[in-house]
């Protein structure tokens, strides 16, 4: 046996002496493997569990396992011999061979024993408590746990939830008697910490030099008075090696949570990068551990607090020898300039770069040869290994041990790293390269509202590979998308550069963490900044981060400041390179009347707490001490009685708006983002004021929740040339009889430029209109809320040219779908929220248009055109460049094949004969004359037979069309006097789901013709008009109906609740009687 044994052992491993797997365990310094232990069957049959294909099989020294018979001598004198994993690749030294094989390709895990167990120390004698490595390699921190085994209750726990797991399953298993490693350990337990009392005295001093404040001082006393009662230690310091850096603190816990299970919490201290981690709090979150963990240290080791080690002097895991050559700024900063200037990453990638690959290249080299900075152009040096453990992440997984070199100028010290996206590659900092494909990939996740490190953790499922960390790779991504040669323009298709119309908002929701009182007012500063130059640092910012690690200061971040945070406004839109931000003016005393059209009043306050969900309401009630049950509507109305006192309405202020000041976004009514700002404080007129004022030409109308207050503050800062005029941007002059008419719906202003230029001689004029006139109305949910009786001139109902075809609402839905980014969005840096924001809005853009067009031609029925843009920025079709005919592509419903050899192009016909010839070539067997008067509105009468009437085939077909989900959604089917009706609207109508009011409105409409054509005058609602007299909004339902109401036989209105509708019928005959129907869809 023994000689078997010498013969594997040296089969296996050549350079391990033939006796050291005959010394016993405890001599032996090689751990042993435990010879494999045969348990009887379990009393109930476990289910086998699949937990993946092993690579490797059960046991790795085999005898038919054989090692490489060729050694890789790494020294001239053959002293140092390495070896190459099979399995993994991995070059390592022949004496870490047989521990490599036994930690990572081995199936036998090493048991616990007196020369491999986990190291321990007792930290509470009293009740059993102790601290365990976590792991039996490198630095972590120890956990808790319980071996008590005297006195009247006994407890042998450990406070790690996969243990306390494992010992069910153990117990299920019918192995009750099994334990984890950490209580094993315990076994090997010799020493017993010594505790510190700590002096009260220490604290105070500590209060005095700033470390915290008297109230956190008093708390760790009475934390201290509580642990003597208990009889346990306050805080002991546990060291087991394993990093000169990091100290580790047993702190204790009166209350039992769910990150303090045993009564005791670690405190770390990392000594490199002077920073305290808690599993209490957030990091940089002050908790009375980390002040208890502080008071021990500054007691026992007070040397620490004098001088900590700066973070630039450390050399951190990321940081390898490209470190040593980025000493100089001035190189870093050249570096970072360069790469942002010279290797711009195209908008649209070739088809062969993105797509994807599985033979990356695994030696990565700069292609500079020469210097590109200095004048002679002199020869780099010779490319430098960075590192070899770098890592290529692909959407297939990970490829280790990836070589990459940088070279450097041997004159300017300027260091070139290898930066090339042709090769489908995109490198961060030289140790985590992204593949390109990946990269698009996390874009098209953004944009479907899917976080980074969402994505990240469905590959590492999918892949059953270890991905780098979620930060790392988000911040590649970001590095990415700095570099990607974008033009952000932020205009639309139909209404290019200039829009005539804008809908503004502000997305409350949207916020970054701020601490908006360490922001300082500037002092002789007007407000202007330069877009450009903002941006670029921003870019600048996200491209150091892949020479700066992280925990390591970076002279390239953008700090939130008054005099550096510009908006984003489109080239072509914006007047010039510098705009305006003038929010340094809200901290600032302003007059009287200003500052009474820029508070946030308490109306508006309501009606966006309205727009809350109920649980936001409900647990704002709870912070207000106010009853928290019954309806949203009963929370409210609590709510805005409390919020006569100062105190509750800062606390609603707070729950609504954020942290930041959220967005200021001003779009098209086709969806288009044109500008947005990003607000450090709460918002005001002055923040679309300062966006509107640095556009080239002002929109003609504006669209804004509080008309009248951004009318009067613009008009106020630019006194000698009004910008909204005529009739501070009223539609008409306030006089009584105006409003009066307003009132009465016979007041009417036609505003003709909108739809067809005007020959103006007025002075800057529009270009796309033609008219100087500038207007601000409300959007139709915001109409009842002013108070001011001449704002009702203010209301896009008075304009025929936008009635009906404005949609107001363009930019809450907007925000609606923004809002499922907020989770991620949220909880970023400011710097890091406002570049992402900007990118995501960008593509937001490109995708939208390109949807505007597509529907266009399709409508258009246009085949294969070239499109370009005009000088104004709207989609144009472009010049032909042969005299060849173009081809038109009809669009049928179901194109009959040809059966004449006929091949010269079509000619253009009418659309409605193009359809009615289709319909005819496609359904062969047409509808007879009986069934054309059974369909007509004079002849549909209540009785049975109008609606038991079967569907003729032909009919058939065409309703099977018109509901096939397998066709474009966004087909148009029906247009009618009111709207289009698409195959999507169809669909809620006819297969089953909550209808759309679009196509509930052209039911009623047809409804009407059926009823008109009986001699009957009658009026129905429109259904998005309805929903707002509802509450929250509440508004009136007298001002929706027309002038002769009263002349009507019936009047219908129908309101919508899921499930069904309710009609509420009103007849002339009888007017006190009500009548209500539910029609269950």
């Amino acid at each position: 046996m023994a000689r078997h044994l010498l013969s594997c052992q040296h089969s296996s491993i050549p350079s391990q002496p033939p006796l050291s797997g005959l010394l016993p365990a405890e001599l032996s310094e090689e751990p042993r493997i435990p010879p494999a232990v045969l348990f009887e069957e379990p009393r109930l049959p476990p289910k086998v569990l699949s937990l993946g294909s092993e690579p490797f099989s059960d046991s790795l020294l085999e005898h038919s396992y054989a090692l490489p018979s060729a050694f890789n001598k790494t020294a001239a004198d053959g002293k140092s011999m390495n070896l190459t994993c099979p399995h993994c690749g991995l070059t390592l030294r022949t004496k870490n061979y047989k521990a490599h094989m036994m930690r990572k390709h081995s199936n036998q895990s090493i048991d616990v024993c007196l020369a491999s167990h986990l190291q321990c120390v007792c930290v509470d004698e009293t009740t059993g408590l102790f601290a365990v490595q976590r792991t039996g390699h490198g630095f972590s921190v120890p956990v808790h746990v319980q071996r008590k085994t005297w006195g009247v209750s006994h407890n042998i726990r450990c406070e790690l939830e996969e243990c306390q797991q494992y010992q069910l399953l153990a117990q299920r298993s019918g192995l009750g008697f099994s334990l984890c490693e950490h209580l094993r350990s315990l076994d090997y337990c010799r020493e017993t910490v010594k505790e510190v009392f700590l002096q009260e005295h220490i604290v105070m001093e500590m209060v005095d030099l700033k470390f915290f404040g008297e109230a956190k001082a008093a708390t760790c006393i009475k934390r201290q008075k509580a642990a003597q009662m208990a009889h346990a230690p306050l805080c002991v310091r546990v060291d087991f090696g394993g990093s000169s850096t990091q100290i580790c603190l047993s702190v204790f816990e009166p209350e039992i949570h769910s990150f303090c299970r045993l009564g005791r919490i670690f405190v770390t201290y990392n000594a490199l990068r002077n920073t305290w981690h808690c599993a209490c709090a957030k990091p940089r979150i002050s908790c009375p551990h980390k002040n208890i963990a502080k008071w021990h240290l500054f007691q026992t080791q007070r040397d620490i607090f004098k001088s900590t080690v700066p973070l630039s002097s450390g050399t951190p895991s990321q940081m390898t020898q490209e470190s040593s050559s980025f000493e100089d700024n001035a190189a870093v900063e050249r570096s970072i300039r360069y790469i942002f200037k010279e290797k711009k990453i195209p908008g649209s990638l070739p088809e062969n770069v993105i797509s994807q690959k599985m033979d990356h290249q695994k030696q990565l080299f700069p292609c500079e040869t020469l210097c590109q900075v200095c004048p002679e152009h002199p020869k780099l040096d010779e490319a430098v290994l960075v590192t070899n453990k770098a890592r290529i992440v692909s959407m297939m997984g990970v490829i280790e041990n990836v070589s990459t070199h940088h070279r450097s100028c041997p004159r300017c010290h300027m260091v070139y790293r290898y930066q090339e996206w042709t090769d489908g590659l995109h490198n961060f900092d030289n140790h985590v390269v992204l593949s390109l494909e990946l990269c698009l990939f996390l874009r098209e996740n953004l944009q479907n509202h899917v976080s980074a490190s969402r994505v990240i953790d469905s590959l590492e499922g999918l892949r059953r590979v270890k991905f780098p960390s979620r930060d790392t790779i988000f911040h590649a991504y970001c590095h990415f998308e700095a570099l990607t040669d974008a033009e952000y323009m932020y205009s639309c298709i139909n209404c290019g550069f200039h829009p005539p119309v804008v809908v503004m908002d502000l997305h409350r929701k949207g916020v970054f963490k701020l601490a908006v009182s360490d922001l300082k007012a500037p002092e002789d500063f007007n407000g202007e900044h330069d877009i450009e130059g903002f941006w670029n640092s921003i870019h600048l910012e996200m491209i150091s981060r892949g020479f700066f690690p992280s925990g390591v200061k970076n002279p390239f971040s953008v700090p939130p400041s008054y005099t550096h945070w510009a908006p984003w406004i489109g080239s072509e839109t914006r007047t010039s390179d510098i705009v305006l931000n003038t929010e340094f003016k809200k901290v600032g005393t302003s007059s009287s009347h200003e500052a009474k059209l820029s508070s946030v009043t308490e109306d508006r306050l309501l009606d966006e707490l309205a727009k809350q969900k109920v649980g936001v309401v409900r647990k704002l009630c709870k912070a207000c001490n106010i009853d928290s049950k019954g309806s949203r509507f009963d929370l409210i109305t609590r709510l805005r009685e409390k919020m006569k006192s100062r105190q509750t309405y800062d606390k609603v202020f707070q729950s609504i708006w954020g942290a930041s000041g959220g967005w200021s976004v001003i779009l098209c009514p086709h969806g288009i983002v044109y500008s947005v700002k990003f607000n450090l404080r709460a918002e005001s007129p002055r923040d679309f004021a300062d966006l509107l004022l640095s556009w080239k030409h002002m929109p003609n109308v504006c669209v804004y929740d509080f008309a009248r207050g951004l009318a009067a503050h613009t008009n106020l800062r630019v006194p000698d040339k009004l910008p909204f005029h005529p009739h501070e941007g009223r539609l008409a002059e306030p006089t009584e009889e105006n409003v009066k008419a307003a009132q009465d719906g016979s007041l009417k202003v036609n505003l003709p430029w909108l739809h067809e230029r005007m020959d103006s001689v007025n002075e800057n004029p529009h270009p796309v209109t033609g008219s100087s006139d500038h207007y601000v109305l409300y959007d139709r949910f915001h109409e009842g809320n002013t108070k001011d009786p001449k704002d009702i001139l203010r209301r896009i109902q008075l304009v025929p040219e936008l009635k009906g075809w404005l949609n107001s609402q363009v930019v809450e839905q907007f925000f609606a779908n923004m809002r499922k980014s907020n989770y991620f969005l949220s909880n970023m840096s400011p710097s890091t929220h406002v570049f992402l924001m900007r990118n995501i809005n960008h593509h937001y853009n490109t995708v939208t248009n390109k949807k505007l067009l597509e529907r266009q031609l399709r409508h258009g029925r246009l085949g294969k055109i070239n499109i370009s843009l005009s000088a104004l920025g709207q989609a144009v079709v472009a010049p032909q460049v042969c005299n060849k005919p173009r081809e038109i592509t009809e669009t049928v419903l179901n194109p009959a094949p040809s059966t004449s050899g006929d091949t010269e192009p079509q000619k253009r016909v009418d659309n409605k004969k193009a359809n009615r010839r289709s319909t005819d070539a496609t359904f062969p067997d047409p509808c007879g004359p009986p069934c054309e008067a059974l369909t007509k509105p004079e002849n549909i009468l209540a009785s049975r037979s109008s609606w038991c009437f079967v569907p003729h085939p032909g009919q058939q077909q065409l309703l099977n069309y018109v509901l096939d989900i397998s066709r474009p959604k966004d087909e148009l089917i029906v247009e009618t006097s009111s709207g289009c009706l698409t195959r999507s609207d169809f669909w809620t109508l006819g297969l089953n789901k909550e209808m759309e009011s679009t196509i509930g409105n052209g039911c009623f409409e047809l409804i009407t013709k059926i009823v008109q054509s009986k001699g009957i005058s009658i009026y129905i609602e429109n259904l998005y008009v309805t929903r707002t007299w509802l509450a929250p909004y509440g508004c009136d339902p007298l001002r929706s109906f027309p002038t002769d109401a009263q002349r009507m036989d019936i009047i219908v209105l129908p309101l919508w609740t899921p499930g069904h509708f309710q009609l509420c019928e009103s007849c002339s005959e009888d007017h006190s009687r009500a009548v209500v129907r539910k029609k269950e869809l």
